[in-house]
């Protein structure tokens, strides 16, 4: 895992987090607050990373439950971590999301990148989200018991079989009965059961399915992998 001191990610005299802010064409044109950033629908950089293990020889990914106190999305299922960059920092670096929502330390070695997706999302409310998303998927084998959540952002992580969730995305199944840890690496940790719809997932169902295939052919050996 990178060493890189992350002091530069606020503005050291107000502590505003700094974002890279580029132009349609993904040329870098300057840095502001991620507050202003959102405002004037600037085109800005986030790392997303999916979880990829097998479970008995089963396909399966790791999804993160949004904390309730969440402002986007909040009790949502989601991608195992999500950010934003801060300025200066490179999409690999985004592993520091997963250290800081689920306590796991990864090389930059061992991501796996699909690419880059773009996505604007009017809110409607004076802000306009474009992000261009730096998309990784990593293999990791280690128990949801081993897992550190960071409270404020994860309330929960779930096991889900790859072929379980295309089956739900592809209207097949209309509920999914998912095994997980609830504030895993707390002690308030405990195991938990819940049964879960399409609405309970973040909303993009192209981008989840695209996902889903992906990370099958990832831990199955194939090539190539692309978003």
């Amino acid at each position: 895992m990178s060493t890189r001191d992350f002091s530069d990610m606020t503005d050291s005299a107000s502590g505003v987090e700094m974002l890279d802010v580029f132009d349609d064409v993904g040329r870098h044109i300057g840095v502001k607050p991620r507050k202003e950033v959102h405002q004037s629908g600037d085109w800005h950089r986030v790392f997303h990373c999916q979880i990829v293990t097998l479970r008995d020889a089963t396909p399966t990914l790791v999804l993160q439950r949004r904390s309730k106190s969440k402002a986007a999305f909040p009790g949502l299922l989601d991608i195992s971590a999500a950010g934003h960059l801060a300025a200066g920092e490179t999409p690999v670096e985004g592993t520091r999301e997963l250290a800081e929502e689920l306590g796991v330390e990864a090389d930059a070695e061992a991501l796996i990148l699909l690419g880059e997706r773009r996505l604007v999302d009017d809110s409607g409310e004076g802000t306009l989200n474009k992000e261009l998303t730096s998309v990784f998927l990593l293999r990791d084998d280690r128990p949801l018991t081993e897992y550190v959540l960071q409270s404020a952002e994860v309330d929960a992580v779930f096991d889900a079989s790859i072929e379980e969730l295309l089956q739900l995305f592809d209207g097949s199944i209309k509920k999914l009965e998912l095994s997980g840890v609830a504030n895993a690496g707390s002690p308030q940790a405990k195991p938990i059961t819940v049964q879960v719809a399409l609405e309970d997932f973040v909303p993009g169902s192209s981008y989840w399915v695209n996902l889903f295939v992906m990370s099958e052919r990832f831990i199955n050996g194939q090539s190539p992998l692309a978003i």
